[in-house]
């Protein structure tokens, strides 16, 4: 039976920046990832605040070789008024942080999992892992293929397929965000120009909904529409839906005037959830399968690296001395600290929801103080215990 330090489930974002920051700090990492990649995966505008993150593994050089499109800012644009507001990521309070990078997943997520590779963890792929079996002193885990693997500690970075927690049935769906997603990629997409190419573009729409348009390099564009369950009801047109729901701002109906679909179009539903517990005595887990929130603010990649960082300071210390995660108080405080800044996610997605965002904003932000502090958690700087907007308890 082959034995790790730790094993990892799941290749995405999450895991495989684990995987690099345990590699790299020369622990036995052995990380498995079910798909053979390159392949499709929702989730494309990186934030800011997970640079530094990067540069921590290493990662960075990859997402600034030029094989990215740079990203400074977004811009929201209400349907009704065809009032905008834009957050240039420069102009707020933590200048370590003044842009990111939007990314096609199928290229992105394989270069993340090379990049894991080269820190020195061992990744299995395509290798489908069926169910984890807990011991006092260490876990077993089982792929479909009936082959095993020991390790000290576990940790499930599934996604939405939440492997552990829906072994363990702590998984609950988030009802206030019951919403469903179409989308596709696209060409000849109008874009901002100059340096502002990259910027993301979310349209405020009709019934609570949105859209989003993400600029890649080259001539591809990922453009989708998110609106309730109730709203959606469901259709077999789901191209016909999308040019009719982007059709009704003129401001992305200008945009998308000239475009063209390259590929089908996907619908995703009931996406966002919280899990009760993200850690046990010998197992964690970090990203989308401890918590999903709505897309809106692009937090999924972001939350998944942070919970990666978090998740590894906590190993560090228990690989060290066999303890229990659980017992030695250290998953408590990975939970606690993670869900510091979801809730934070949580309460601004809230706000978007629940106010005429654009006029909200322009609004709320009139002072340059108050900008910069909403710019910094619109760039995902949500653990960053300076931010006015968060001592005042406005996030």
């Amino acid at each position: 039976m082959k034995k790790h330090d730790v094993i990892i489930v799941g290749g995405g974002p999450g895991g495989s920046t684990l995987a690099a920051f345990l590699a790299k700090k020369g622990y036995d990492v052995g990380l498995f990832e079910r798909e053979a990649y390159p392949r499709f995966h929702i989730g494309e505008s990186l934030l800011p605040a997970s640079m530094p993150i990067f540069k921590e593994t290493g990662f960075y050089e990859t997402l600034n070789s030029g094989k990215y499109i740079k990203k400074y800012g977004a811009l929201f644009v209400d349907y009704e008024t065809e009032e905008e507001i834009y957050f240039g990521f420069e102009g707020g309070i933590n200048a370590d942080i003044p842009m990111a990078f939007e990314v096609e997943r199928c290229n992105f997520d394989k270069d993340i999992l090379d990049h894991a590779e080269k820190c020195g963890a061992t990744v299995y792929q395509p290798a489908y892992v069926k169910d984890v079996s807990f011991f006092e002193s260490h876990v077993s885990v089982r792929t479909f293929k009936g082959e095993e693997y020991e390790a000290k500690y576990v940790i499930d970075a599934t996604g939405r397929s939440s492997l552990i927690a829906r072994q363990t049935q702590t998984r609950i769906p988030h009802e206030d965000l019951n919403n469903v997603a179409v989308f596709s990629h696209f060409a000849g997409v109008k874009r901002r120009t100059g340096k502002n190419e990259g910027d993301i573009i979310i349209g405020l729409l009709p019934d609570r909904s949105w859209s989003w348009i993400i600029p890649f390099q080259g001539e591809k564009t990922s453009v989708g529409v998110v609106c309730r369950s109730s709203v959606f009801k469901g259709t077999a047109d789901l191209s016909g839906y999308l040019t009719n729901r982007l059709g009704e701002s003129d401001v992305l109906k200008n945009y998308m005037a000239d475009s063209e679909r390259t590929q089908e179009v996907t619908v995703i539903s009931n996406y966002s959830h919280h899990c009760t517990e993200y850690y046990g005595d010998r197992w964690m887990l970090i990203g989308d399968a401890a918590a999903f929130l709505d897309p809106i603010f692009s937090s999924g990649v972001h939350v998944s690296v942070t919970s990666a960082k978090l998740a590894f300071q906590v190993l560090d210390k228990c690989l060290k001395t066999g303890a229990s995660i659980k017992e030695s108080g250290l998953g408590a405080r990975y939970q606690h600290d993670l869900n510091l800044g979801i809730q934070r996610f949580h309460n601004l997605i809230s706000m978007f929801y629940t106010t005429n965002f654009v006029a909200a904003m322009k609004k709320t932000i009139s002072r340059p103080n108050t900008y910069a502090a909403f710019t910094s958690a619109i760039a995902g700087d949500m653990w960053n215990e300076d931010n006015i907007v968060f001592k005042m308890n406005a996030l």
